[in-house]
Order: C-alpha cells, then sequence, then structure tokens
C-alpha cells in the first residue's frame, strides 16, 4: 500500500496532468492564430526541455544517456513530440480547442488497447473493450457533421492521427524498461522533439511568419512552465506507475477544463452531436476505470 507521501505526489502529479493539459488547447490555439505552428511548437519544447535537464543537472542526476538509450528517446520524441505535438498543433489552426479536446479525449482508448502489448502487458476484459468501443463511437460522434464548431475533416483526422501518437509514445515508454531520471527523460524527448518541429519548420519556410506578439508570447510561455514542464514530467512519472487505464483518466477532465474555458475564453461553442459524443466518451472511459469490488 502507498504511504501517505507517495500518495500525495500521485494526486499532485494527476492534478497537474488534468489542469495544466485541460487549459493547453485554449493556450497553444491561441498560440497557433499568433505564430507559425512547428515553430511555435519548437520554440516551446526545445526551451522547456533545456530547463528540464538544467534543473536535473542541478538535482546532480544523470544528464547523459547512454549509448542504448538514444534509441529510446528517439523513438519518444519522434512519436511523442515530432508527431503528436506537431500534427496536434498544425490542426488546432482549423479546429476550435473544446473540439480539439474532444478528439484528444479518444487517447485512453488507444493507451488501453496497446497496453494490451509489450513487456509490461495489462489486458483489458470485456467491460474495458466495451469501454472503447463507446469511445469510439463518441469520437465518431464529435467529428460528426452536424456538429456547430467542428474543423475540416482532414483537420480533425489529422489531430487523431497524433493522438494514436501519442499513445504509442505513452505505451513505448511504459515497456521500454527506462533507468534514466524522470527530469532528464522527459527534458532529452522535449529538446530532441523541439529540435524536429525547429527543422520542419524552417524547410516549409514558417520562419518569414514569425513574430513576436503579446497573445503568441504568453501562450508559450504558459505552455512551457506549465503545459510541458509540469505536466510532461507528471506524465512521465505517472506512465511508470500506474496502469494503462488509470493514466488515461485525464481524458475525463480535460474536454471539460477545455469546453470551458473555450467558451469563456474564445466564445466556443459545442453542437448537439459534439455534446453527445463527449457524453458517450467519457461514459466509456468511465466503464473502463471504474474500481472493480474485490471479494
Amino acid at each position: 500500500m502507498p504511504n501517505n507521501a507517495d500518495r500525495r505526489r500521485l494526486y499532485l502529479a494527476f492534478f497537474s496532468v488534468y489542469v495544466f493539459w485541460g487549459s493547453s488547447f485554449v493556450a497553444a490555439r491561441i498560440g497557433v492564430q499568433q505564430l507559425p505552428p512547428f515553430l511555435f511548437g519548437g520554440v516551446r519544447f526545445i526551451i522547456a526541455g533545456a530547463i528540464m535537464l538544467l534543473i536535473s543537472k542541478l538535482y546532480r542526476n544523470r544528464v547523459q544517456p547512454q549509448r542504448h538509450e538514444w534509441r529510446h528517446l528517439i523513438v519518444l520524441a519522434c512519436c511523442g513530440f515530432l508527431l503528436s505535438n506537431g500534427l496536434n498543433v498544425w490542426a488546432l489552426q482549423f479546429v476550435s480547442s473544446n473540439q480539439a479536446a474532444l478528439l484528444n479525449a479518444s487517447v485512453p482508448c488507444w493507451i488501453v488497447l496497446l497496453g494490451a502489448f509489450g513487456s509490461r502487458a495489462h489486458r483489458p476484459g470485456p467491460r474495458a473493450m466495451l469501454g472503447v468501443l463507446l469511445g469510439v463511437i463518441g469520437t465518431m460522434l464529435v467529428i460528426g457533421k452536424g456538429a456547430g464548431s467542428s474543423g475540416p475533416l482532414g483537420a480533425q483526422l489529422v489531430m487523431l492521427a497524433g493522438c494514436f501518437a501519442w499513445a504509442v509514445s505513452t505505451i513505448y515508454l511504459r515497456n521500454s524498461g527506462n533507468v534514466l531520471p524522470v527530469l532528464t527523460l522527459i527534458g532529452w524527448q522535449m529538446f530532441l522533439g523541439g529540435v524536429s518541429l525547429l527543422l520542419v519548420g524552417l524547410v516549409i519556410g514558417e520562419l518569414s511568419r514569425w513574430q513576436w506578439t503579446v497573445p503568441g508570447t504568453i501562450s508559450l510561455a504558459y505552455l512551457i512552465v506549465f503545459a510541458s514542464c509540469c505536466a510532461h514530467t507528471a506524465h512521465a512519472w505517472l506512465a511508470t506507475r500506474t496502469t494503462p487505464a488509470r493514466l488515461g483518466t485525464y481524458g475525463y477532465v480535460n474536454p471539460a477544463i477545455a469546453a470551458l474555458l473555450g467558451w469563456l475564453v474564445l466564445d466556443e461553442r459545442l453542437g448537439v452531436l459534439q455534446l453527445l459524443g463527449m457524453a458517450v466518451v467519457l461514459g466509456g472511459m468511465l466503464l473502463i476505470n471504474w474500481p472493480r469490488v474485490s471479494r
């Protein structure tokens, strides 16, 4: 049984993932309206990664990966940052923040399915599979044409591909047998992912579109400190200390926070199909994670 200190750390980690990632959709939506998406993501993660590595060094952690650890870091950076964040921030140019949060609610479904494989496999039972099915149905409702503020279908599918990439990186991290300190691990992931995003932005000519603005700078700073340094560290810590289903519970809270902030800050609205889809998705997630009564 975990002691009180472990339990407090667990609660704090979940709080960081819930709140900071839930609010990150609005911040990122503001950011990509002001700054080109790939450079925006690249600058964010290069700075955040450098901060995390510096903090890790100050704590006298090991910051130099060994040769075999670079392979894991490259895979995690490509799946979790280049593909996942890159596809998401590109799609956010066309998809509202609350819509993006609803689409990202599909991540726990992918985590549960992919979590059935690997060295630390956690095979879902019939109830979990029914929850996954509900999650898929809810996601289809979210991208339905009748939704009031849906973005283009292509952009929504791109965002779903980014969600799948994030689930892959989560399960890969769980099964990789990583021994790097958490701060070092997440620092290198973000830094390598940020460099990749920056290179993509430079290659496609985004540099000419970069202009510092007050909303863009505030958005970038918030995402660096809270959504990157705090939430990603908490997620990496949780990925090796809890089950895939429990880790995926942030899918409950993030859409609600994003929808509320999108309405308050950006005056976004949810259509009938989106609301129905959110209810179905969250119902599926509850079915997956509802505590079982043991004899």
